[in-house]
């Protein structure tokens, strides 16, 4: 009697492993990347118009200004109106009599707690020398 060994019964594949597990991951993966890319302008969004809302919570303003020679020097204050620290840039233009730009400047202010005022002195050296001129915030940011 020859002996036979008993059949052997195929394993069955994971689910994973399967077209309906494959394609559970692809179809899966696509849905998550087309939520990421619809959400991620939200986001985007939010943060501009907060950051749109920061610049609304600052007041800014030119406290004193000497334009004289190469060197113009600029006095400035921040204030923070709003009710979180927030922090400002500032871009200032240094111009002469005439009207005409002799130079521009940026100005970082950090951290200003909410209610207080910030005040500053920044100097520097003009392109071009003048007798006289005025120092204006063009951007706050």
């Amino acid at each position: 009697m020859p002996f036979y060994p008993a059949p052997v019964t195929p394993k069955r594949k994971s689910f994973w492993s399967s077209t309906g597990g494959i394609l559970t991951i692809v179809f899966g993966s696509l849905a998550l990347v087309v939520v990421v890319l619809l959400c991620m302008p939200l986001g985007l969004m939010a943060m501009i118009g907060d950051r749109g809302d920061a610049v609304s919570k600052m007041e800014v303003r030119v406290t004193s200004c000497e334009v004289f020679g190469s060197v113009a020097k600029v006095g400035f204050s921040v204030k923070n109106i709003g009710d979180k620290t927030r922090s400002a840039t500032l871009k200032i233009e240094y111009r002469d009599s005439a009207g005409a730009r002799l130079d521009t400047d940026t100005l970082y202010v950090r951290n200003v707690a909410p209610g207080d005022t910030v005040r500053g002195e920044e100097s520097t050296i003009l392109d071009v020398p003048t007798t006289s001129g005025s120092c204006k915030i063009v951007g706050v940011s």
